[in-house]
């Protein structure tokens, strides 16, 4: 029989109880989803042709790390190198696999504890699959949203079980 037994309620989030000096955290979390996920597709569309949806998709990325409820050092410490794993993708699908090392910069900032990392599989075999079935840069729209769609469903996945077990061990357990 096992000690620890996780429960239905969830912890509340690490990063909702600091302090913010703008906005509140569920505007400043909800945007900065929207801005990261918006700049990466605009940076994974970038051609030679088109420098300028880089350049474009590069700030709105960044801006998402700046609005990001979260410690503010570990938002400047993931910052660019998850920007420079978004431009990685610019090749085409054979390289869409490495939007998924975006992941641990989310986990980390979000707070997550080092036993959550193991979510970052799901994304990282998908896009290795996705990077053996497609070549064209045609593809390259399919591989980068199914690919986010990994992240964003590991990302939750990291979440449900970092607060459950966060709850269950900060619960008295015995007599």
């Amino acid at each position: 029989m096992p000690r620890f037994v996780l429960r239905g309620r969830t912890a509340p989030e690490p990063t909702s109880r600091l302090p913010l000096a703008w906005g509140d955290y569920r505007s400043r979390y909800v945007v900065g989803v929207a801005l990261l996920i918006a700049g990466a597709a605009l940076v994974s569309e970038t051609t030679a042709v088109t420098l300028l949806f880089g350049v474009a998709g590069s700030a709105v990325h960044l801006a998402g790390w700046v609005v990001q409820p979260g410690r503010p050092l570990a938002r400047a410490a993931v910052a660019l190198p998850s920007l420079v794993f978004c431009w990685c993708t610019i090749t085409g699908p054979k390289t869409m696999w490495l939007l998924a090392l975006v992941l641990p910069c989310w986990l980390l900032v979000r707070r997550r504890p080092p036993i959550t990392y193991w979510s970052l599989a799901l994304p990282l075999g998908l896009g290795l699959a996705l990077a053996s079935a497609f070549s064209h840069v045609a593809d390259k729209g399919l591989t980068f949203w199914t690919v986010v769609a990994g992240v964003v469903a590991a990302a939750w996945l990291a979440r449900e079980y970092a607060l459950r077990v966060r709850l269950v061990h900060r619960d008295h357990i015995g007599p």
